[in-house]
């Protein structure tokens, strides 16, 4: 199920993510659906945070608290729903999270590009729902990962230069064109330090660089210019992460 892959993601790539006088639907119309508030935040640019429950007990009411406290911290970058899993006006929100199967109460982040950016069950945390807010050509990477492809980022130093010569060889190969998605990252973007920061690479490097992640979440390396397309093909084959012949031989 689409859920517990993204649970996979989330962990993996978290290891490399009261204030009940705020009313958090207030930001929006009582009668609009948690799918109207997907699609008004996505137009927007807006991350949803959606919380799933069944009963409105303390684990709900703090994880509420919790995450309207951030919404509310983060007006102009985020929405808040909360959506009972019995709902039946909201079924198909919840059949496309999965919410009836996995522990609630729950809150998934919902970056506007669609990809999940963090799951947590039962309890939260300002700094789990901080880490949750990605740039965009992060939220890429995820939204890669969690369609199943190989996410190859080039990290370049200025908005003219070119990715690594492996990187464009590995993206129009055989085993991968099909299977690899391919996010530019450009170190003049001021939007994506926090990009830089995150996998740990310093943005005045003078070279470009390519890093390959794999799904559900699995960095598989950070490489220089030097590097050969011989190199990220045994990287990904070693790792299984491509599904093709080639990486069921080393697996074997």
């Amino acid at each position: 199920m689409m859920t517990l892959k993204c649970t996979q993601f989330c962990l993996a790539m978290l290891l490399i993510l009261g204030n009940a006088a705020w009313n958090p639907t207030s930001a929006f119309s009582a009668d609009l659906s948690a799918r109207q508030v997907l699609e008004n935040a996505s137009e927007e640019g807006k991350y949803t945070y959606l919380l799933f429950y069944r009963n409105n007990d303390q684990r709900t009411r703090m994880m509420e608290s919790e995450t309207s406290r951030h919404v509310k911290n983060h007006a102009d970058r985020s929405q808040f729903k909360k959506v009972h899993v019995y709902d039946r006006g909201e079924s198909d929100v919840v059949d496309q999270f999965d919410a009836k199967r996995i522990p609630v109460p729950a809150v998934i982040a919902v970056a506007p590009n669609g990809a999940i950016t963090c799951i947590h069950n039962r309890s939260i945390s300002q700094q789990q729902l901080e880490r949750s807010l990605l740039t965009a050509k992060y939220a890429e990477v995820v939204l890669a990962l969690q369609n199943d492809k190989i996410a190859v980022v080039s990290l370049l130093p200025t908005d003219d230069s070119k990715p690594t010569k492996a990187a464009r060889q590995f993206l129009k190969s055989d085993d991968f064109s099909d299977r690899s998605v391919h996010i530019q990252v450009s170190a003049e973007d001021e939007s994506e330090r926090d990009f830089y920061a995150r996998v740990k690479v310093d943005p005045e490097t003078e070279q470009s660089q390519v890093i390959l992640f794999a799904p559900p979440g699995r960095h598989l390396g950070t490489f220089d210019n030097e590097v050969t397309l011989e190199t990220l093909s045994e990287k990904v084959h070693a790792s299984g992460s491509c599904n093709c012949e080639k990486c069921k031989h080393n697996h074997k």
